[in-house]
């Protein structure tokens, strides 16, 4: 089951990245960035980071962390880009979603 988390929470950290690789490739015509990529893997959970420099300094960066918890999961990041920033945070409770598609579809009932 944590397996499963952790390959849609890698699945998830693919699509976020996939436009700041887009905008990277953009960047590049016009002068030479660099980019700082930070992978930090633990027992329960990771981190996901990066930053962008161009010629003027810092340009913006990336950041998304997941960790399993005994009930779901969790994931939280942040997006900065010329001066904006953007957060998100999602909590997922698998135990009380199969709980309640377990009511659903009638699991658990005896025909005693």
């Amino acid at each position: 089951m944590k397996t499963l988390v952790l390959l849609g929470a890698l699945a998830a950290t693919l699509a976020v990245a996939a436009p700041a690789r887009a905008d990277h490739n953009a960047l590049m015509v016009e002068s030479e960035p660099s980019i700082d990529i930070d992978l930090k893997l633990g027992w329960n959970g990771f981190r996901l980071g990066t930053r962008l420099f161009g010629r003027d300094g810092y340009a913006g960066g990336a950041w998304l962390n997941g960790a399993t918890r005994p009930d779901g999961f969790s994931l939280d990041g942040r997006y900065e880009h010329e001066g904006k920033a953007r957060n998100f945070k999602m909590n997922v409770d698998l135990d009380e979603w199969l709980r309640r598609a377990a009511r659903y579809w009638g699991w658990g009932r005896t025909d005693l």
